[in-house]
């Protein structure tokens, strides 16, 4: 457009009109499928979140380390109890009413609660109550051992399982734990979480003791619950580990003297209460949640062969499944943030924190997911 002071050329204007009309139409047509891509995006959030099986309710089955840690500890020094974490955790997570999470907590009769008693609890044929009994009206359940789990005599060798399952060897340890994992994942209607050992303090437990219940223990987190046990193999989406083990003993397996209720008590204190019960909400449920995601969509996509997983997330979103796939993370605006295809673990910590949609289309369909970042 050429201007001379106050006139310019007439065609000039007539183009440039022209041009603009254009532009506002393109803008107009970017802005609309925007907002009806992000219309689809809520409408589809809404059927999901409105036929949603929840994972937000159920029964820790513990002995006396779990009711410490269910606090108030006896010592009375505790400053939390996991009921005032979870109540935290609906108010962070802004969950109430059904859609809050709640947790009864049982204590487990058998005495000898350690992981041949686990085996045979998991079994559903003994004399006491068994896993039978509670996957009706608990969607999760967490179980643990107590103080003789972590009284492991030796290593251990192949005919340990057939000589004397009872013998608390390593390899028996396994054994035990690949049963009762395997039971755990022909459940898929309920969430399970499992416990590692609990340990012991200096005066109760040798070298030895300590150093193989932590071998055991890094195991069953590390190994197992990574999918890297050549025996057993992937690791069951609604199984979590969590390792209480580790979480409070050092390189030496040994319960710290900060921890131990007193010499020749290896029952965690209050400060031990305070160090694990906000663990154990914000990890479990967490975890809970997100198996609660990828459980809706196996029922809600039967033709659909990708799912998405954790949500919320704040390092690496995980996106499993056999079909070929392009997926799009897609801002409340419309915009495209992250596109790729086939890509199993996305990283999305260089994301601002907020609500984002994930598109995910293959050759049968295509579906949009909302994820928050956090």
């Amino acid at each position: 457009m050429k201007i001379h002071g106050n006139i310019y050329n007439q065609k000039d204007a007539f183009s440039s009109i022209a041009y603009v009309a254009t532009i506002i139409y393109k803008l107009k047509r970017t802005v609309m499928k925007k907002s009806l891509f992000i219309v689809f995006l809520i409408f589809t959030s809404i059927s999901i979140a409105c036929s949603q099986t929840y994972f937000r309710s159920g029964i820790f089955l513990h002995h006396s380390t779990g009711l410490y840690i269910w606090g108030p500890n006896p010592d009375g020094l505790s400053h939390t109890t996991i009921p005032a974490e979870m109540h935290q955790f609906n108010i962070n997570h802004l969950l109430t009413g059904s859609d809050s999470i709640t947790l009864n907590e049982e204590w487990w009769s058998p005495s000898d609660n350690e992981w041949y008693t686990q085996h045979q609890f998991f079994e559903g044929n003994t004399a006491f109550t068994d896993i039978n009994d509670y996957l009706n009206n608990n969607k999760i359940i967490i179980v643990k051992s107590c103080f003789p789990s972590s009284e492991i005599d030796s290593w251990g060798q192949p005919s340990d399982t057939a000589t004397d399952p009872t013998y608390k060897s390593v390899y028996n340890y396994k054994w035990h734990w690949r049963h009762i994992i395997n039971v755990m994942k022909n459940h898929p209607d309920n969430f399970f979480v499992i416990w590692t050992n609990a340990p012991r303090e200096v005066n109760s437990t040798t070298v030895q003791q300590a150093a193989l219940s932590k071998l055991f223990c890094t195991w069953a987190k590390d190994t197992l619950a990574e999918g890297l046990d050549p025996f057993f193999g992937a690791f069951p989406h609604n199984v979590y580990v969590f390792d209480y083990f580790n979480k409070i003993t050092g390189t030496d397996g040994i319960e710290p003297v900060m921890y131990a209720t007193a010499p020749y008590d290896s029952h965690p204190n209050g400060a031990a209460t305070d160090f694990i019960a906000p663990q154990f909400v914000n990890e479990i449920f967490t975890a809970a949640l997100a198996y609660e995601q990828f459980y809706t969509a196996i029922r809600e996509h039967k033709n659909f062969d990708v799912f998405i997983f954790p949500n919320p997330v704040n390092d690496k979103l995980y996106v499993e499944g056999s079909a070929d796939f392009s997926f799009e993370i897609i801002d409340i605006t419309g915009n495209v943030i992250k596109s790729g295809k086939n890509k199993s673990e996305i990283g999305v910590k260089d994301i601002p924190k907020g609500i984002y949609f994930v598109r995910i289309i293959t050759e049968k369909t295509e579906i949009a997911k909302k994820i928050v970042i956090e």
